[in-house]
């Protein structure tokens, strides 16, 4: 609630409708600084029809971005590699060497409000798990309304500073900003928060990002590439567009401001998410692990911060960066004048209405065939389960039952491995099209090369050109005639190496290898060539797999091949040149 002095501005706008003229007179004092802001400019100062906004204490707001996180299940997750590689930093590698860790999220399209439910993105293939993040860092306004209950009024009217991100807060200030701003909305818009269906007690609640959270969004979630998440340092740019047009930091150059920035000064990431590199550096939920083979090592230490901030270089402000903070320090909680937060709606894993049943469901399918699915024989868990169910011993039972589940583990872990090796072995056969298609264009320009060289040759021969002349020419015609035969041959390498990966997918089983098609399928979105050529890949891929599943190994031949995925312009010199049906006819 506000204090006092703030319960004013509602006594104000109840005068406004009586009293017009007072209304204009005193709107006038509020306004009485030209460099007063509006209120949006607060909480939302890019507002946008995907933006879900919950109410505030003083009329204000929090807006968040959905990020979806594609699953297979709720027990099921999204893994890849968090931390860089290239953060300027080889003394000290430990800091934040790329490790691997796993994403997922408790909400799906059916746990929320149907306002929030209209915003979401839907999934390529799949479906998407849902968690909610700050589309901003915490603004002083916000900071005051939650927890000093100090609103904006005719003798307090806005300010610049109130647009700054909060700073100068503890880990622990930020973890009390997020509870009482959770027991407001519960008090006075509890309808604003997601709830799982059929569940009447547990909601959603606010609180700091996981340090894998945090990162998934602001290198982009769901709005850029898999390949694009897993190889580059910062999020997709747009054209023309440099990191200083996204972050407010130390510029090499020294054009950068030496000071916190209105939020949302900077242009906003793939995913609508403004500030995430550089003005506040940002806390996140979890301590600090040093980053070691591939892992975090087990030394839980102080806190994370994520992002840079305006004092920073622009090596610091890369997403996978990662800087430890101390919780305490000498003089008490530690506080920092350009370290803030932003924060993340989310909820528990295990609620009730309908989700156990689901959870239990999938548990009880999970090892128990899929990429487990022996080829051959019996499976080793129905052959323990007969075992388990004859066995009269309670001991035996229960011996028998630990090792049902160490089986049950096992089966978990390789169905993850297979479905990593089935989607490696996809991007692979795409990416190999790519080299087949770009041997083929290497191929056209050499023969173009070829055959202007040897008209000139026949040109020089016709005419009498000099012995020496006529010798450099004939040399450029053999290289050219060179060229094309290397090239030609690097081609079949790899169309034989095509070939192998479409044969290989048929060692999964057939509904197991079509999840992990649709899976990749979802990572090439993107509107730039290399996604519209790799959709495109995808597809010509997928059919051939097919083709090879329902038996057309013999139609699989080179020729075949090279006409199904080359276009007719590329196919000179490559292909025998009858039509294409006669010759997979004849193959």
């Amino acid at each position: 609630m506000c204090k006092p002095a703030a319960r004013i501005l509602p006594v104000f706008l109840a005068l406004c409708l009586v009293l017009p003229f007072f209304c204009a007179e005193a709107g006038a004092a509020l306004r009485a600084r030209k460099d007063t802001p509006a209120m949006e400019d607060l909480f939302n100062p890019h507002p946008d029809g995907d933006d879900i906004v919950l109410p505030m204490p003083c009329g204000g707001g929090m807006a968040f971005r959905a990020v979806g996180v594609r699953a297979d299940g709720y027990l099921r997750d999204m893994q890849g590699l968090f931390g860089c590689d290239a953060c300027e930093r080889r003394e000290n590698d430990y800091y934040e060497r790329r490790y691997r860790a796993a994403i997922s999220a408790p909400f799906t399209v059916r746990d929320v409000p149907e306002a929030i439910a209209r915003t979401l993105p839907r999934a390529p293939s799949g479906e998407y798990f849902f968690y909610f993040i700050g589309k901003y860092e915490i603004s002083n306004f916000q900071w005051d309304a939650v927890m000093e209950g100090r609103c904006p009024s005719a003798s307090a009217p806005l300010a610049p500073e109130d647009a700054l991100p909060r700073t100068d807060m503890s880990w622990v200030d930020a973890v009390k900003f997020a509870a009482e701003y959770t027991a407001w909305l519960l008090r006075h818009a509890p309808s604003s928060l997601p709830r799982f269906a059929g569940d009447a007690k547990n909601v959603g609640y606010l609180r700091l990002p996981t340090e894998v959270e945090w990162e998934y969004a602001a290198r982009g979630g769901h709005a850029v590439s898999r390949s694009d998440m897993a190889e580059k340092d910062f999020f997709p740019l747009e054209n023309g567009k440099t990191e200083q047009d996204y972050a407010v930091f130390r510029d090499e150059g020294g054009n950068a401001p030496e000071a916190l920035q209105p939020i949302g000064s900077r242009l906003p990431n793939p995913l609508g998410l403004y500030d995430t590199a550089g003005n506040a550096a940002e806390m996140v939920a979890d301590y600090f692990h040093f980053s070691l083979g591939g892992r975090l090592h087990g030394s839980a230490g102080g806190i994370v911060r994520k992002g840079g901030s305006f004092l920073s270089s622009s090596a610091e402000i890369l997403p996978g960066r990662r800087e430890e903070a101390a919780l305490f320090i000498a003089d008490g909680e530690n506080k920092t004048r350009d370290m803030g937060a932003r924060l993340v709606l989310s909820g528990i894993n295990t609620p009730a209405g309908g989700r156990p049943a689901l959870l239990a469901a999938e548990w009880a399918a999970m090892g128990e065939g899929g990429y487990a699915r022996p080829q051959q024989g019996i499976d080793p868990l129905e052959a323990l389960d007969r075992v388990i169910a004859e066995a009269v011993d309670p001991r035996d039972r229960e011996g028998l039952t630990r090792l049902r589940g160490i089986f049950k583990d096992h089966n978990i872990a390789l169905e993850e491995e297979n479905a990593a090796r089935a989607e490696e072995l996809i991007r692979s056969a795409l990416f190999m099209l790519e080299t087949v298609r770009n041997y083929a264009v290497r191929h056209k320009t050499m023969l173009g090369l070829l055959e202007e060289s040897r008209k000139k040759y026949a040109d020089y021969v016709a005419t009498g050109k000099s012995p020496a002349l006529i010798e450099e020419v004939r040399r450029d015609t053999a290289d050219y005639e060179n060229f094309c035969r290397d090239l030609v041959v690097s081609l079949d390498a790899a169309l034989l190496f095509y070939r192998g990966r479409v044969e290989a997918a048929l060692k999964f089983p057939e509904d197991v290898f079509t999840s992990r098609l649709k899976a990749v399928q979802s990572e090439f979105k993107g509107d730039d060539r290399l996604n519209v050529n790799m959709r495109g890949e995808h597809a010509l891929y997928s059919r051939h797999v097919e083709m090879l599943r329902r038996g057309g190994r013999a139609q699989m031949s080179r020729d075949f091949l090279l006409r199904d995925i080359l276009p007719q312009n590329l196919q000179k010199g490559l292909t025998d040149q009858r039509p294409a049906e006669k010759q997979a006819a004849g193959s």
